[in-house]
């Protein structure tokens, strides 16, 4: 481990960085995230060489969530072991996430074990006394994190990519440095890694931009990833500039209003900027409802297209936020009691907007066109101690959660939309082909509801699921969803 002399040109790469950033100073106690795979191992190794120049206090974190049983705690040794070559105090982290912690408010699992590990690393560096928090992510993450948020349709803050320091604790200092650098010097140095199994699994969306669409856009343009990461930083300070502006006017337009909501001048913020409309909205919804994570797209136009532009009494809910118009002001108060469905306008007469209506799970959406109830929610794969099957019926659809993500709409039918019948082997099928086959009317097809996913149509509701996100023997995480009678 330490008879070989480590290239020298990424270490002063990382130092350069420190000294024009302030990413990290002389003297600073740094928290290192050490996973065992070759980014992390890499950015301990380089911290380590810089420490007795730079008098830096180094330890190091390591969270076992135990997801990948053998494989975690054989992960979690690795670290021990280089650590202890190293001479660096290391502290492994149990974060383990229950069925309750992974279902919960219907997000990911992946998102879930993000923000405990976060979580997780916040409590430790307080414990420790350490500023600084230091994580792996190096250039090509950020490039694959830019292309996921494209595919989704984000704006400005989600093709900001990955920030390179995080609530003023957590930098990254290899961000800017590419994965074949890290590989290449893992080599010179002699140091071995682990490789995560999940890594490869073609379920996630990460992975695929990873093995598939990250080389084929290196082909056509070989400075792919820089490019991405220069927009990146580009589009991260301008976002930072329009959430200063977006902070001066909702201070101008807005007041307090009764049981903790926000009342906005509904006059003054139409004279805003669209852009700024929806910023506002965004702002003013995270406010109310406390949540991190803000409201989707689909929501904001929707508060903006039916609230906004809708006519006086018109109300909808969104992340459990009541957005109301009362002739000219708008307001943003918590949901009270039943009152109002999460992501859906209420029975107001409001029509329902053409891109969708967001929905979070667990949740109870009417349908309006049917006058029926939609239900979301989330269950564990056993029921009882027993595994749930796949259930025939038509007026429920039973879907793998972990094979699409949670990012979900109910839409009716466009000309075009396609999907993969379940029972029919992964064909596809024109959905316009599939309800000729099932004889639903032409008048009724627009009544059907589409439960979709940025992956495509999961749900064809009172007919037929989608076979790419059917439930298996490995499913850890199932989405149910019913159309159910009012009375039901």
């Amino acid at each position: 481990m330490q008879g070989r002399r480590a290239p020298r040109s990424l270490v002063r790469q990382l130092a350069d960085l420190a000294h024009r950033t302030g990413l990290f100073e002389s003297g600073d106690r740094l928290l290192i995230a050490v996973s065992g795979g070759p980014d992390s191992v890499a950015l301990l190794s380089l911290l380590s060489e810089l420490a007795p120049s730079w008098r830096l206090e180094l330890s190091v974190v390591h969270i076992n969530h135990g997801l990948r049983g053998r494989e975690s705690d054989e992960d979690a040794r690795f670290v021990v072991d280089l650590c202890q070559q190293l001479g660096v105090p290391v502290k492994v982290e149990p974060v383990p996430l229950t069925t309750t912690v992974r279902l919960r408010e219907g997000r990911s699992l992946q998102e879930v074990a993000r923000e405990a590990r976060y979580a997780a690393m916040r409590r430790l560096a307080q414990t420790l006394g350490v500023g600084r928090v230091a994580l792996g992510h190096q250039a090509d993450d950020q490039a694959e994190t830019v292309l996921m948020w494209m595919l989704r349709g984000a704006g400005a803050k989600g093709l900001g990519g990955i920030p390179p320091v995080r609530e003023e604790v957590f930098i990254r200092p290899l961000l800017d440095i590419r994965r074949s650098a890290i590989l290449s010097y893992l080599e010179g140095k002699g140091l071995a890694f682990r490789k995560d199994s999940s890594n490869t699994n073609p379920t996630y969306l990460r992975n695929r931009i990873r093995h598939e669409l990250l080389p084929t856009l290196l082909r056509w343009n070989p400075a792919i990833v820089e490019l991405l990461g220069r927009q990146a930083d580009i589009l991260r300070e301008e976002d930072r500039w329009l959430d200063e502006v977006t902070t001066d006017q909702i201070a101008r337009l807005s007041r307090a209003g009764g049981r903790d909501a926000v009342v906005l001048d509904r006059e003054g913020f139409l004279a805003l900027p669209v852009a700024l409309q929806r910023r506002v909205v965004r702002r003013l919804i995270g406010r109310v409802s406390g949540t991190v994570k803000g409201p989707s797209f689909g929501a904001v136009s929707a508060v903006l297209e039916n609230i906004v532009m809708g006519s006086s009494g018109s109300e909808m809910s969104v992340q459990s936020v009541r957005v109301a118009r009362d002739y000219d002001h708008i307001s943003f108060g918590p949901v009270g009691g039943n009152a109002g469905v999460e992501g859906l306008p209420g029975t107001t007469g409001v029509r329902l907007p053409t891109h969708g209506i967001p929905v979070t799970a667990p949740s109870v959406l009417p349908w309006p066109p049917t006058g029926q109830l939609i239900r979301i929610s989330l269950r564990p794969p056993l029921d009882a101690g027993r595994p749930v099957t796949q259930t025939a019926s038509r007026t429920m659809a039973l879907l793998d959660a972990n094979r699409f993500t949670v990012d979900l709409r109910v839409r009716t039918w466009q000309p075009g939309d396609v999907f993969q019948p379940l029972g029919m082997g992964g064909r596809r099928k024109k959905l316009q082909d599939f309800f000729s086959d099932m004889k639903v009317p032409r008048k009724e097809r627009h009544r059907v509801p589409l439960l979709t996913a940025p992956e495509g149509i999961l749900w064809v509701g009172g007919y037929r699921a989608d076979h790419r996100f059917r439930i298996t023997r490995s499913t850890s995480r199932i989405l149910v969803a019913e159309l159910v009678d009012r009375t039901s």
